[in-house]
């Protein structure tokens, strides 16, 4: 299975939609990647097929139901959405305005793709349809995370066993 731009509960505080539900909250600069195509002057937004942990999930299940030994599948999100959409949706369910920038400065992110996508033709073929929409999986996973606020800290994924580790290494060497 090939996968990419999960969200859902419990994700990583650096991530974009928790980083986006942060800033939001929070009133802070959204910075939003942008590429300027040739011939233009307009700068476009990156873009994702953003899919749910629970819609992948679902993926599996499906593929193993139906799925055949040895191919390879791309599940994929339901729509393609651009970053500034996305961040707007976001900061609509939490009911703020949102404060952004378009940047189209790779310095700050280098190795970044303006676009990641993948062809999902193959299990729709087979069947596939996602079992909960990109909107209500956002929405849900938006309204969980301002529930919780305590998954948007930094200092809640620190891994408490690597620094107690790290503590004795030191006074061993001691």
């Amino acid at each position: 299975m090939n996968v990419m731009n999960a969200f859902g509960q419990r994700q990583h505080p650096e991530k974009f939609v928790p980083l986006v539900i942060r800033k939001a909250l929070a009133g802070e600069l959204v910075t939003i990647h942008t590429h300027t195509p040739e011939g233009s002057s307009e700068q476009v937004p990156g873009s994702r097929f953003y899919i749910h942990a629970r819609n992948i999930a679902a993926a599996v299940l499906f593929l193993l139901n139906k799925g055949t030994v040895g191919e390879k599948y791309n599940v994929v999100g339901e729509r393609e959405v651009d970053n500034l959409e996305m961040a707007k949706f976001i900061a609509d369910v939490v009911g703020k305005p949102l404060n952004y920038a378009l940047s189209d400065d790779i310095r700050s992110r280098p190795g970044h793709d303006i676009r990641y996508a993948l062809n999902g033709t193959k299990m729709a073929e087979m069947g596939w349809t996602l079992p909960v929409s990109f909107e209500d999986s956002l929405r849900e996973m938006v309204q969980w995370t301002v529930a919780h606020p305590e998954w948007l800290t930094i200092d809640r994924h620190t891994d408490s066993r690597a620094e107690e580790k790290a503590a004795k290494l030191q006074t061993a060497r001691l």
